[in-house]
């Protein structure tokens, strides 16, 4: 096992301090997450009792695999705590997310959470935004209008494919435009100008909504606050 992935492990160890019994626990996507979910899983069969709700299809399914009820909004219109990954962390704990592709159902679980706790290695630990690439999701008809807009905002992007050159479709059926920004000096006024193209569904960056993160190095955990 990687130094990373002990690191992962060790950080979504240390997120099972905040989830209590009775609590609506949001579930994230990517590796980070799915070591939570596995662990989560674990304390579900030594008799925890919660219900999740997916940030993925990937994440549900691995859920319902390890007898963690999963529930909607219909059912729990609030999550109490959500635990997810991040591609990057910066200061004040503005966040890339998407690198696996599940931004749009990850930011409307984090928007309906008490509570966001990000776990991650000290990799993603930035000190400025945009050296991942800025995952956008897309509808597939407006990519090139979006495209196009979006380089005339000095972003270079691309669309994702899988490694036998298929697009890569999100759960929700739209592409992702991976964006080659550079250093991100203004975020929110980046974010801003990203919303405001039509066509766009959903974008990476995460702002004013994680409340904590777990950032583990090889034997400790640090805590991040905003």
């Amino acid at each position: 096992m990687s130094t990373n992935d002990s690191a992962k492990i060790l950080a979504a160890q240390k997120s099972l301090e905040f989830i209590q019994d009775g609590m609506v626990v949001g579930l994230g996507s990517g590796t980070t997450a799915t070591h939570f979910i596995r662990l989560l899983g674990e304390k579900v069969k030594q008799g925890l009792k919660i219900r999740g709700i997916a940030s993925s299809k990937a994440s549900e399914d691995l859920a319902a695999s390890l007898t963690i009820p999963i529930v909607d909004f219909n059912t729990c219109p609030e999550i109490d705590v959500t635990i997810d990954g991040a591609d990057e962390v910066a200061p004040g704990l503005a966040l890339i997310k998407g690198g696996g592709c599940a931004l749009l159902r990850e930011k409307i679980v984090a928007s309906a959470s008490k509570k966001f706790i990000i776990v991650a290695d000290s990799s993603k630990v930035v000190p400025h935004l945009g050296a991942f690439p800025l995952p956008v999701e897309v509808i597939p008809m407006a990519a090139p209008l979006v495209t196009r807009k979006l380089q005339s905002l000095g972003i270079k992007p691309s669309i994702r494919h899988h490694s036998n050159g298929d697009d890569y479709i999100t759960d929700e059926g739209n592409l992702i435009l991976d964006c080659k920004c550079g250093t991100i000096e203004d975020p929110q006024k980046l974010a801003a100008s990203i919303r405001q193209i039509v066509g766009v569904v959903e974008h990476g960056l995460f702002l004013n909504m994680a409340n904590l993160a777990l950032i583990a190095s090889r034997d400790e955990v640090k805590e991040l606050t905003p």
